[in-house]
């Protein structure tokens, strides 16, 4: 839930609720590549999955990182008249990605990991071409009282069964 109070957003959160009638939550990402790669894999960790529209050509944009993962995880994915739907749990465990493509999949991933009930590991395959991308993510991560150990090369540790502590920020 999103209301306006002044000059303010006041945001209301899941905390872990399933959506209205058990059906996976529709999330519109607009033109938002980032968006949409940063929501899918929390959508899989809170929800069991989503459905998401774009706008523009977003749907177009490339997801195979994700999907190869997936395939791997037992997580269903599917793209049919602009509504990119997946279905499935987001488990612990192991979690290979080439750091060669777009940093958004390894930021997705570091949002979403944390949430499982035990610890995962990403491992890149290649080099990490984005890094200054992902360090603003585990910048982010430690504001908001989440923990991830990199180490500064190709594997994150992720502790699991942590929380998002709540912040007001300008």
């Amino acid at each position: 839930d999103v209301r306006r109070e002044g000059d303010c957003l006041s945001v209301t959160g899941l905390s872990g609720k399933t959506a209205s009638g058990g059906e996976l939550p529709r999330l519109d990402c607009g033109e938002s590549g980032s968006t949409l790669r940063f929501l899918i894999p929390v959508a899989l960790a809170l929800q069991g999955g989503g459905k998401f529209t774009g706008h523009g050509r977003l749907m177009e944009r490339p997801q195979g990182p994700y999907f190869d993962l997936f395939r791997e995880k037992g997580i269903a994915c599917s793209l049919e008249d602009g509504v990119l739907t997946v279905s499935g749990k987001l488990t612990p465990g192991e979690y290979a990605l080439p750091g060669d493509v777009s940093s958004q999949f390894v930021t997705g991933l570091l949002y979403a990991l944390p949430l499982l009930e035990g610890d995962s590991e990403i491992h890149l395959t290649t080099g990490l071409e984005s890094r200054g991308y992902v360090d603003m993510t585990l910048d982010a991560l430690v504001q908001f009282g989440v923990s991830v150990d990199y180490d500064g090369d190709r594997r994150f540790q992720v502790p699991g069964n942590q929380a998002y502590q709540h912040r007001d920020l300008a």
